[in-house]
């Protein structure tokens, strides 16, 4: 083969190459721009979603730490008694917990937070008065949607949260239906089966993996986080489709609701071993000591705290 016919081989070769990184780039962005989209101009056409939304009031939430309130927009008390009930009435949600993610963010200002199964929002708006730069905030319910954009507008803090209006699956983009959780607390809505597309139904939800939302990650320089979930039952989600983000990212503190999915065994199986593969202990929120129990099914409080080797100081503060 003459050195010509070699040399015109290596051009193409090269250009084929760089045809595809930069196929497999555009690809990438195109897909981050799609998820950080908010709700759909079409949607609120929706007779049973405006129904949701008409309702709504926003609230200032309680004081805490001395030093941080928020705004978070609420549903109808009627519809949901747990959450917007809580917040009318006292200002707050889940103080504890809302409070020690405070100490964290407030102190550890490299950290970008996940909040997945963000709800109405109340943990996103708490972390984006700290400071905090990058919150991804993960929510299907579209009504919930609504009320935590009404309340980043509230509070002039888009330019700090990333509003992905998906539901955590072990797929991306089906379409999944919604079952209502809790009698009372319409934002609490559990995952159900395969449907087809309909953008115009509330209880209709579009699915991502935690894996996608890389692009979002690299975009905004994000290399140590930490995350809460709360998703209904589908907390092992996080685990079957985070691999490449946890090996990419410094999580060092995960924030887990464990009460209902730990009486479904191959769900919870899967998560302890998820994190402790990873070198993560599981603690208890209230006293912050490791759980001994082995059989994770006694592990009886409502949420546990997944703490990597090296990081319980975290849970201390």
């Amino acid at each position: 083969m003459s050195q010509r016919i070699r040399f015109s081989i290596s051009i193409i070769r090269y250009l084929y190459t760089t045809f595809i990184i930069i196929g497999l780039m555009y690809f990438s962005y195109s897909y981050l721009y799609s998820h950080e989209t908010n709700v759909t101009d079409d949607l609120r056409n929706s007779t049973d979603y405006i129904s949701f939304t008409r309702t709504s009031k926003c609230v200032k939430t309680k004081l805490l730490l001395n030093k941080y309130h928020t705004t978070v927009c609420t549903h109808n008390v009627a519809r949901d008694r747990d959450i917007s009930g809580s917040l009318m009435s006292t200002g707050i949600w889940e103080e504890h917990s809302v409070t020690h993610l405070l100490r964290i963010l407030s102190i550890h200002r490299q950290y970008a937070f996940f909040d997945i199964g963000a709800n109405i929002g109340v943990y996103t708006m708490y972390a984006a008065v700290t400071g905090c730069s990058n919150i991804i905030s993960i929510e299907c319910f579209f009504p919930n949607i609504d009320l935590i954009r009404q309340a980043i507008e509230l509070e002039h803090v888009e330019e700090r949260v990333v509003l992905v209006p998906r539901a955590l699956y072990n797929k991306s983009d089906v379409y999944l239906s919604l079952q209502e959780n809790i009698r009372n607390n319409v934002g609490s809505q559990y995952l159900d089966e395969e449907v087809v597309e309909n953008d115009t139904n509330p209880f209709l939800v579009r699915t991502i993996r935690f894996d996608d939302l890389l692009p979002t990650v690299y975009k905004r320089n994000i290399r140590e986080a930490i995350i809460k979930i709360d998703v209904e039952r589908s907390e092992h989600f996080l685990c079957e489709t985070g691999e490449q983000m946890f090996n990419y990212l410094n999580i060092p503190f995960v924030m887990m609701e464990w009460a209902n999915i730990k009486a479904i065994p191959e769900r919870a199986t899967l998560i302890r071993s998820f994190f402790t593969s990873r070198q993560y202990l599981p603690y208890v929120p209230e006293t912050c000591q490791p759980h001994n129990e082995t059989d994770y099914f006694k592990w009886n409080s409502q949420d546990i705290y997944w703490i990597k080797h090296n990081y319980a100081y975290l849970c201390k503060l």
